[in-house]
C-alpha cells in the first residue's frame, strides 16, 4: 500500500503501451486495478468481449514475478475459474473484490467475486486470460494455484500454461524490481510490460492500475490509474463501463536554425507553462528572446507542419508550412543595436479572447502547432529575420 498520491509516469511502458495483444481472439483483459492508498478493497480485473460469450473453461491467472532467492517467482498465485458465467450485455465482465460496489468514486457490482481485500498482489506479476478447453485442464490449473505450483521450473520465463490452456491475453505489471541490474523481477510468456510507476525519483512502484484506451482491442495506455481511490482523478477507473481514451502527453521541441542578424543576434524560441488545454489563458506562453532590440516583431504559427525554406538570401529559414496565423505586431523592447529584445504570446488567451477564429481553433489533445518569430532587421537582405522554431503537441 502507499500513503501518498503520486503523479504517474510510465518508465518502461512507453514503447509497448500502444501495442495490442499478439493473440487473435474476441476476449481481452481490458482494465486492472490492483493497488490503492490504504487497504486494497476495490481491486478488479475487467474483461471485454461480445455479449453472451460463454466463459466456460476460461480462467484468469496470476503468476508471481517478484524475484526471490527462494524461487518464488514463476509460481501460480491465482486461478479464478469462470465456468458458468457469460459476458454481460454491456460487453464488460468484472472480477472484483466484494466491496467494489461500495467505492465512492467508481462503484461497480462484480460479476465474479475474487475476495474481500488484497486479492491482487502489489508487485511484479503476469496476468493471464486463458481458455483451458475442458474441465480437466481447468481443475489442473486450479489445483496448481492452490498448491502455488512452480510453472517455470527451468527459469526461461516461459511457463507451462500453454501445455494445458490457450493464452487469450496477458499483460505484465511491474515495480522497481523489474529495473534491477542483478536478479530483476520476471514477466512471463512474452507479456507486454506495464510499469513501473515513477513518483518523485527515486520512488518507483507498481502501477495502481492499467487500462486499454477506448477498450480492447486497442492497446494499453502508458498512463496509470490513480493510487488515490477516493479521488479517482488520474485516468479515472471505469469498472463495467467503457474506458477513456489514452491521455496524450504534451511535448515542446525546438527545431530549425535561427538566422544571424546585423548585430549578431540569433533569436531563440522558448516557452513557459505547458500546452495543456485545460489551463486556459496564462497557462502557456510562447516566447522569443535574443531579438534585435528596439524593433518590432510578432509570433506566428502553422498547423500544417514544419518546413525549412530559404528566407531570401539571408541566413534565416521559414520553418513552418503555410498557411500561417500571425499574432499582432509588438515592440521588441530592449536596446537598439543589442540582442536584448523579446516577444511573448499568451497562446491560450490569443485563441480564446483575442482571436477565437484563429487557425486551428478549437485545439484538441494530440493536435500540433509549429511556432516561429519574425522581426525587423532593416540592413538584412529581406529587412526582416526569423528565429528558430518550436513544435508543440497539446494535451488535455
Amino acid at each position: 500500500m502507499k500513503n501518498a498520491i503520486r503523479t504517474t509516469l510510465a518508465a518502461c511502458a512507453a514503447l509497448v503501451a500502444l501495442q495490442t495483444s499478439s493473440f487473435a481472439q474476441q476476449l481481452y483483459l481490458n482494465e486492472i486495478y490492483a493497488d490503492q492508498v490504504s487497504t486494497d478493497i476495490y481491486e478488479f480485473i475487467e474483461l471485454k468481449g461480445p455479449a453472451g460469450t460463454s466463459l466456460d473453461n476460461h480462467l484468469v491467472l496470476i503468476v508471481e514475478g517478484d524475484f526471490s532467492t527462494s524461487g518464488n517467482h514463476g509460481k501460480l498465485k491465482k486461478a479464478w475459474d469462470l465456468t458458468g458465467y457469460t459476458i454481460p450485455a454491456s460487453g464488460f465482465f468484472v472480477l472484483g473484490d466484494s466491496g467494489l460496489n461500495a467505492s465512492t468514486s467508481a462503484p461497480a457490482t462484480p460479476d465474479f467475486i475474487i475476495g474481500t481485500s488484497n486479492s491482487i498482489e502489489n508487485g511484479s506479476q503476469t496476468i493471464y486470460l486463458v481458455d483451458a478447453g475442458n474441465p480437466t485442464n481447468v481443475a489442473t490449473l486450479v489445483a496448481e494455484a492452490a498448491a502455488v505450483a512452480q510453472l517455470d521450473p527451468d527459469g526461461d520465463q516461459i511457463t507451462t500454461i500453454p501445455t494445458v490452456a490457450t493464452i487469450l491475453d496477458l499483460v505484465g505489471m511491474v515495480d522497481s524490481g523489474f529495473l534491477a541490474t542483478t536478479n530483476p523481477d520476471r514477466i512471463y510468456d512474452g507479456a507486454i510490460v506495464m510499469g513501473p510507476d515513477v513518483a518523485t525519483p527515486p520512488s518507483v512502484f507498481n502501477p495502481a492500475g492499467i487500462f486499454r484506451g477506448s477498450d480492447a482491442p486497442n492497446g494499453w495506455c502508458d498512463k496509470f490509474l490513480d493510487f488515490n481511490e477516493a479521488n479517482n482523478t488520474t485516468e479515472p477507473r471505469t469498472p463495467g463501463a467503457a474506458n477513456s481514451v489514452c491521455p496524450v502527453a504534451f511535448s515542446v521541441t525546438s527545431y530549425c536554425t535561427a538566422g544571424t542578424t546585423t548585430n549578431g543576434c540569433t533569436a531563440t524560441m522558448g516557452f513557459t507553462g505547458a500546452p495543456l488545454l485545460s489551463l486556459g489563458a496564462g497557462g502557456f506562453n510562447v516566447n522569443c528572446t535574443g531579438i534585435e532590440g528596439s524593433k518590432t516583431g510578432l509570433i506566428f504559427y502553422s498547423i500544417s507542419g514544419p518546413a525549412a525554406l530559404n528566407w531570401g538570401t539571408s541566413s534565416s529559414f521559414l520553418c513552418v508550412k503555410s498557411p500561417n496565423q500571425r499574432s499582432g505586431t509588438v515592440p521588441t523592447g530592449g536596446t537598439a543595436n543589442a540582442c536584448d529584445g523579446q516577444i511573448s504570446l499568451d497562446f491560450f488567451d490569443f485563441i480564446t479572447n483575442v482571436n477565437p477564429g484563429a487557425l486551428g481553433v478549437p485545439f484538441s489533445a494530440g493536435n500540433q502547432a509549429w511556432f516561429q518569430c519574425w522581426f525587423r532587421d532593416p540592413p538584412s537582405p529581406k529587412t526582416t529575420m526569423l528565429s528558430d522554431a518550436l513544435e508543440v503537441t497539446f494535451a488535455p
